[in-house]
C-alpha cells in the first residue's frame, strides 16, 4: 500500500468514521441515560429502535444506491446527472418516510407486538414510538444528503452537522429525561423528544450548508427534480436492488431480534446495551467501507477498471487487520465502559460483557462481506449480488438455526449470537471473495 493511497483513504475514511462514531456515541448516551429507568425502559427503547433501524435501512439502501451513481458521475464529471441522482433519491426517501411515519404513529402497539409479548414493554414502547414517528422525513433528508456529499468527496459537512446534532441530543436527553432547568421529568418520552429535535436540527444545518456552498448541490431546486422517466429507470436499476437487499437483510436481522427479545427483558436489556458498544466498534469499518466506495466508484467513472480493482483489493486487505486491532482494544476496555452505565442488574451487565467479548473475537471476519458488498460491489454497479448472498446466508442458514436454538432448544443467549455469526458470515465471506476475484462486479454506469 503506497503512501498516496493511505493518505487519500484516511482523508475520506477518518471524517466518515468520526461522524459514525458521533452517531454511535449518541446511541450509547441514550442507552446510558435510560438505563437508570430500569430494564423495561431499556428493552422498550431497544424494541422501538428496531423499526427505526428498519426505516433507516430503507434510507441507507436509497442513499447507497444513489452514491454508486453519484461517485461514478463524479469521476466522469457529469454535474447534471449528479443533481438528478440526488433529486430522485430525495423523492424515494420521502415516500418511505411518509409510510413509516404514519405506521409508527397510528399503529405503534401492533408494530411492537412483532418483537415482544410483554405488555409492560409494549405500553412503554408506544410512548416512545408515537413521538419518534415524526423524525422520518428528517432522517431521510439527513442520510441521503450526507451520503451524496461524501460521494463527491465532501466529507466534512456531514461530520460537523452530526457533531452539532449529537451535542443537542445529549443536552436535551439530560434536561428532558431527568427534568432539569425547570422542565418536567419526561422519562422515555424525553428521550424521544430529544432524538426528534436533534434530528430536525441536523436537517436545518445541512440545508444551510447546501444553500450557501459553491458546488454541485447549490443549484436551482428545480434542476434537481428535472427528471425524465428514462433517468428514473436508470436510477431504479441500480438503486432498487440495493433497497431490496437492505430490506431482505433487515427482515432477517429482525427475525433474529424477535428471537432475542423473547428470551426475557433482562437478557434483551443486556443485548441492547451490547448493541450500543457494538456500534462504536463498527464505526471504523463504516469509514473504510465508504472510502472504498468513493474511491473505487470515482475510478471506474474515470474509465480505469484495473485501477479500481487494485484500489478495492487494498481495502479488502485492510478490513481484517482493522478488525484485529479494534477487537483487541475493545476486549480490554469493555468492562470499564460498561461500568460507566447504570445497569439495573448484574445479569444484564455480565451478558453485555460476554457478548462484547464474542463480537471482538469474531471481528476480523465479521466485516469482510460488508466491505465487499457495500463498499466494493455497489461502487462497481454490481448491486444485485448482495440479495443472493444475504438470502443464502440469512434465510437458508442463519435464521433457521437461530430460531431452532432460541425457540425450541432454549439455548443460552450467547450461543444464539455465536450461531448468527458463524452461519451468516462464513458462507457470505466465501461467496463475496470469489465474486471479487472474478472482477464481474466492475460495471461503468456512466456508459449509457
Amino acid at each position: 500500500m503506497n503512501r498516496n493511497f493511505i493518505k487519500n483513504a484516511l482523508r475520506l475514511a477518518l471524517p466518515i468514521a468520526l461522524q459514525q462514531l458521533l452517531v454511535s456515541c449518541a446511541q450509547l448516551v441514550d442507552t446510558a441515560m435510560v438505563t437508570k429507568l430500569g430494564n423495561v425502559v431499556v428493552s422498550s427503547v431497544g424494541v422501538s429502535s428496531r423499526w427505526i433501524f428498519l426505516m433507516n435501512l430503507f434510507y441507507f439502501g436509497i442513499s447507497s444506491g444513489s452514491a454508486a451513481l453519484i461517485a461514478q458521475f463524479w469521476g466522469a464529471k457529469e454535474k447534471k446527472n449528479i443533481q438528478k441522482s440526488y433529486g430522485v433519491a430525495l423523492i424515494f426517501g420521502t415516500v418511505v418516510a411518509v409510510v413509516f411515519s404514519f405506521a409508527m404513529f397510528l399503529f405503534p402497539q401492533y408494530l411492537i407486538r412483532v418483537f415482544t409479548g410483554e405488555q409492560e414493554v409494549i405500553d412503554t414502547s408506544v410512548q416512545y414510538m408515537k413521538i419518534v414517528a415524526f423524525m422520518g422525513i428528517f432522517s431521510s433528508f439527513n442520510q441521503i444528503t450526507c451520503t451524496a456529499l461524501r460521494a463527491t468527496e465532501r466529507v466534512n459537512p456531514p461530520l460537523f452537522t452530526s457533531f452539532a446534532s449529537v451535542v443537542m441530543n445529549t443536552v436535551l436527553n439530560y434536561i428532558l429525561i431527568n427534568g432539569k432547568l425547570g422542565f418536567p421529568a419526561l422519562g422515555i418520552r424525553g428521550a424521544a423528544l430529544a432524538t426528534l429535535t436533534s434530528t430536525a436540527f441536523q436537517s436545518l444545518l445541512l440545508f444551510i450548508v447546501l444553500r450557501t456552498s459553491k458546488d454541485i448541490f447549490n443549484g436551482k431546486i428545480r434542476e434537481f427534480f428535472k427528471i425524465t422517466s428514462s433517468f428514473v429507470r436508470r436510477f431504479s436499476v441500480v438503486c432498487l436492488p440495493v433497497i431490496f437487499n437492505e430490506v431482505a437483510w433487515a427482515i432477517g436481522t429482525n427475525i433474529y431480534v424477535m428471537v432475542f427479545a423473547r428470551q426475557g427483558s433482562e437478557a434483551y436489556a443486556g443485548y441492547t446495551i451490547f448493541s450500543s458498544i457494538e456500534q462504536i466498534a463498527f464505526v471504523f469499518f463504516v469509514g473504510v467501507c465508504h472510502a472504498c466506495s468513493i474511491m473505487t466508484g470515482k475510478t471506474i467513472g474515470e474509465g480505469d477498471s484495473t485501477g479500481a480493482y487494485k484500489l478495492a483489493k487494498k481495502f479488502v486487505i485492510m478490513t481484517p487487520i482493522i478488525g484485529l486491532i479494534t477487537g483487541m482494544v475493545f476486549i480490554v476496555i469493555r468492562n470499564p465502559v460498561l461500568s460507566l452505565l447504570d445497569i439495573e442488574t448484574q445479569a444484564a451487565f455480565d451478558l453485555a460483557s460476554k457478548l462484547v467479548l464474542l463480537y471482538c473475537l469474531w471481528l476480523p471476519i465479521r466485516n469482510i462481506p460488508y466491505t465487499l458488498i457495500v463498499g466494493t460491489f455497489r461502487a462497481g454497479g454490481d448491486t444485485k449480488v448482495g440479495i443472493i448472498y444475504d438470502c443464502i446466508s440469512l434465510y437458508l442458514i442463519g435464521v433457521p438455526v437461530v430460531v431452532i436454538l432460541g425457540m425450541i432448544v432454549k439455548a443460552d443467549f450467547e450461543y444464539l449470537i455465536l450461531a448468527m455469526y458463524f452461519c451468516e458470515d462464513i458462507p457470505k465471506s466465501i461467496m463475496s471473495i470469489c465474486r471479487f476475484r472474478s472482477k464481474k462486479w466492475i460495471k461503468n454506469l456512466t456508459d449509457k
